[in-house]
Formats: structure tokens, C-alpha cells, sequence
């Protein structure tokens, strides 16, 4: 029997299996960190935190988060992709809750907030590297850029008025009751990941001969790294860059621009409607043009847009331009994740991409005091670095040969590029 109309275009958004079931159990996830996330410097100005605290609040809960990448990675590779997601979303689910029973105003508010968000963290980061793994193992080779999209096409749709709605209720009820919401939707996530998800099949266990040489050298058993090494620094830059600019752009509209928050949440709410179409075009872009390309062309998108937004004064302008950047950002979504699976073996593949997201994030330890110290000299500053950071990654994408080696890819001519890790799918 042949496809319905209906049936055809939930294929052409998210590949059938695995990226079905991980779409539903994201759109919980997506719904729950929406409602806060975007206003979180907002919530800990309310609490009493100013610029500097902030930027220091997220540099201690990074500490802890950067220890759950390689550890959920390791953790996947080595038992099971499907636990370790669903024991991240219930971390992350006790980490919101801990945020929603901190009490303002007191000596406890700062430690409890930088614990709590540690958690949060922490949980959010366990699964990063089993999911990818995971999504990329249980699609066919013509549609991992779509798999690995999935997670964010349809919840980001489903949460477009979350970070409006968050801070409606953090102005009619609280800011407590509005993570305590987040908390209950994540740990439904929980739920729908133990229940839904499918565990791919393992490959054999290797002899304890070859286990044995492999562990005689450290170096020698993480040399599967070694052909992303290059993308991963680039991504280590970019990182100090987001580090410092994302907790300040509640307060840059906020506070120098002297915007509403429910301007903010308006603004936030847009951009989460562009998320879904961007992360459907981020896998595609993937599957047609190759990794590095669709990297450049959202470096070289947001170097644009930032540089623009630097001398706009004008509140709906900048919001324009606010949206536009979140929109360029979430080009290369798929893209770095792809670039390393498709060259580490699959028994490391899950460890890889964990260590990609904690090398991205080290950044986080003194990026958030670097934007807050800059924030409080003149709210600008953070743009103009974080433009000149990502200016710089675009160029460094060019010398890692990305155009020409995609660009051949995408033209079915034989690209010179490093060799794919053997497909065992």
C-alpha cells in the first residue's frame, strides 16, 4: 500500500525509527528548557545576581556540565546509547528543580543557583554524544543530516511560544513556578526516551588481545580523534565567543536598549519559530553540500549579521537582527556532529562527539566573567569580539579546505578529503 500524503511528509521531516521517537521526547525537552533558558539572566537578575555574578553563576554549573560529555560518551559507547539519554533528561529534570527551589535574596542564592545550574548542566550534556550516535546509526546514509536535525524540526515548532509564555508567568505567578513546569516536562522526557527509544545493534567486542595493546598508551587509544581535531579547535573558539555573549543578550535588549522583558520573550519566541525550519534546513544542507560547507556559510552568515547589529540603536531593528543571528547559528547544527561521525569508528563514536561538546564548552569556565566584566564597560563589546571570533572561524574553515573539498562532494566530483571511518550500518 502506498504512502499517504500525510505519511510522505512526516518522512521528508524526520526519517522514520529512532528520529521519530527521539522527536517526541523532544518536544517535551524543547518545551520545558524554552520556557526558561532564554530568560535566565533575567531570572537571576531578579534574584538578585548582577552582570559579573552571572557570568560567574554559569562558569562554576560549567565545571560540573563539562564532566558529563566525555563521561556520557564512554558511558554509551561502552553499555548503552538509550540509558544514558534517559538518565541525562532525569539529571537535567532535578537540576531545573533544584533552580525553582533556590531562595532569592539570601546568602544560599548564589551557591544553590550555581549548583542547580551545574545539574542542569550536567544532565543536559550526559546524552549529548549517545544521541548523535544514536541518530546516526539508525538512519540510512542519504538522511543523517535530517536524523541528526530531528530533535530540533518539530519541538522547535511545538515550542514557539514558550519563552513568551515563560515570561508571562514568571510576571503573573513566578519565576519558580515556571521552572518547576520545565522540570515536570523534562522528566516526561525521561520517560518517553526509556520507552520509545531502540538500542542499535553493538558491534562485536573486540579481542582481549587488542583491548590489551590498545590500553598500553593513553595517546594510542584516543588517536580515533585525531582527523577532527582541526574542527574541534575551530569550534573551541567559537565557543569563547558564544560563551560570552549569550547569558548578556536578555540584559543587552533589557538593559541597554531598554526593552520590555516580554519584548525579549517576543523576540526569543520568533527565533524559536525559526529553529524548526533551520534545523530541517541544517540536515539537508548536510546531506547535499557536506559538513564543512554548511559550517562556513553559517560563520560567514552570523559574522554579518553581528557586525550589522553593533551600531543599531533602533529596538525593532535590533530585534530584526536578533532573530537573523539565531538563524545563521543554527545553520550548521548537524554539521559539525556528521563531520565526526562519519570519521571516527562507531565503538568510539559516541565518546567523540561527547569530547567535541565538552571541548566547545571549556570556553564556558571564563567566557561568562569575560562578557560580564565587558557588558558592564560598554554592552557592545561583547558583539564586536564575538563578531571578530566568528570572522576569524570563517576563515579558518576556508584554510581547512572546506569549500573545495565539499563543494567537490556536492558536485559528484572526487573530493580530496580525509577517509571516512568504515560504515558498519
Amino acid at each position: 500500500m502506498p504512502p499517504t500524503w500525510s505519511d510522505a511528509a512526516l518522512d521528508f521531516l524526520v526519517p522514520r525509527g529512532n528520529a521519530r521517537s527521539v522527536t517526541v521526547a523532544g518536544i517535551f525537552l524543547t518545551s520545558g528548557t524554552a520556557l526558561w533558558w532564554p530568560l535566565f539572566a533575567i531570572f537571576l537578575v531578579s534574584d538578585g545576581l548582577g552582570p559579573v555574578a552571572i557570568g560567574v553563576v554559569v562558569a562554576l554549573g560549567t565545571l560540573l556540565a563539562l564532566l558529563s560529555a566525555p563521561l556520557g560518551g564512554i558511558l554509551a559507547d561502552r553499555y548503552s546509547r538509550t540509558g544514558v539519554l534517559v538518565a541525562g533528561a532525569a539529571i537535567t529534570a532535578a537540576g531545573t528543580f533544584g533552580l525553582a527551589l533556590a531562595p532569592p535574596g539570601t546568602p544560599a542564592t548564589f551557591p544553590i543557583l550555581a549548583g542547580a545550574f551545574g545539574v542542569t548542566w550536567f544532565g543536559g550534556n550526559l546524552g549529548g554524544g549517545a544521541m548523535r550516535a544514536l541518530l546516526f546509526e539508525s538512519a540510512r546514509k542519504e538522511q543523517r543530516g535530517r536524523a541528526m536535525a530531528s530533535p530540533y524540526v518539530l519541538p522547535s515548532f511545538v515550542a514557539i511560544p514558550m519563552p513568551f509564555v515563560g515570561s508571562l508567568l514568571s510576571q503573573l505567578v513566578s519565576w519558580s513556578f515556571v521552572l518547576l513546569i520545565a522540570g515536570a516536562l523534562t522528566s516526561i522526557t525521561s520517560i518517553a526516551f526509556a520507552v520509545l527509544l531502540v538500542e542499535p545493534e553493538r558491534d562485536p567486542t573486540p579481542s582481549v588481545g587488542a583491548t590489551t595493546s590498545i590500553a598500553r598508551s593513553w595517546f594510542r587509544h584516543w588517536t580515533f580523534l585525531v582527523p577532527v581535531l582541526a574542527l574541534v579547535g575551530v569550534y573551541v573558539v567559537v565557543g569563547f565567543g558564544n560563551g560570552m555573549v549569550t547569558p548578556f543578550l536578555p540584559l543587552y535588549f533589557t538593559v541597554f536598549l531598554h526593552s520590555s522583558a516580554q519584548f525579549f520573550g517576543v523576540l526569543a519566541s520568533i527565533e524559536m519559530a525559526t529553529v524548526g525550519l533551520l534545523a530541517l534546513l541544517s540536515g539537508r544542507l548536510v546531506d547535499r553540500l557536506g559538513s564543512l560547507r554548511t559550517i562556513f556559510v553559517s560563520f560567514a552568515g552570523e559574522t554579518l549579521v553581528v557586525t550589522a547589529m553593533i551600531f543599531v540603536r533602533n529596538l525593532i531593528l535590533a530585534g530584526t537582527f536578533f532573530v537573523l543571528w539565531g538563524a545563521a547559528d543554527w545553520i550548521d547544527l548537524t554539521a559539525p556532529s556528521v563531520y565526526i561521525a562519519t570519521r571516527v569508528p562507531k565503538q568510539n563514536r559516541a565518546t567523540a562527539i561527547g569530547t567535541f561538546s565538552v571541548a566547545s564548552q571549556l570556553p564556558f569556565l571564563i567566557a561568562p566573567g569575560v562578557g560580564g566584566a565587558l557588558f558592564a564597560v560598554y554592552p557592545p563589546l561583547i558583539l564586536a569580539i564575538y563578531a571578530a571570533i566568528v570572522g576569524g572561524a570563517t576563515l579558518a574553515v576556508v584554510f581547512l579546505g572546506g569549500l573545495r573539498r565539499d563543494g567537490a562532494k556536492a558536485a559528484g566530483q572526487p573530493a580530496r578529503q580525509l577517509p571516512e571511518a568504515p560504515d558498519p550500518n
